[in-house]
């Protein structure tokens, strides 16, 4: 697990990654959706997957316990989030919309 928190960690992050062929799971701060905002988490996941198309990495974008932080990083495209506690009925739309709730690495 790599914690990411603006273009210039991720960048360097999947230059490592590319570097060295591996896989990595990036994961934004604790609670990241409420102050950096879904428009630039959702950029920041398009930028990583335009500039690094060779690099399978996961990007899990931490939402803290607020759902309407959740649905709005959803809606801005992101695919991988993580609340704590889990929401149900917020894994369910996540899952309809071909993203996933996961769990926030440790």
């Amino acid at each position: 697990m790599i914690e990411v928190r603006d273009w210039r960690t991720t960048a360097a992050a999947l230059e490592a990654a590319r570097a060295s062929g591996v896989a990595p799971v990036l994961v934004t701060p604790p609670d990241a959706a409420s102050f950096y905002g879904a428009g630039y988490l959702g950029a920041l996941q398009a930028r990583a997957l335009a500039e690094f198309p060779d690099v399978a990495f996961r990007l899990i974008v931490d939402c803290g316990d607020a759902p309407g932080h959740a649905l709005a990083c959803l809606r801005a495209g992101v695919k991988l989030i993580s609340m704590n506690p889990p929401n149900d009925k917020v894994a369910d739309i996540a899952r309809q919309m071909g993203a996933e709730l996961v769990r926030r690495p440790e």
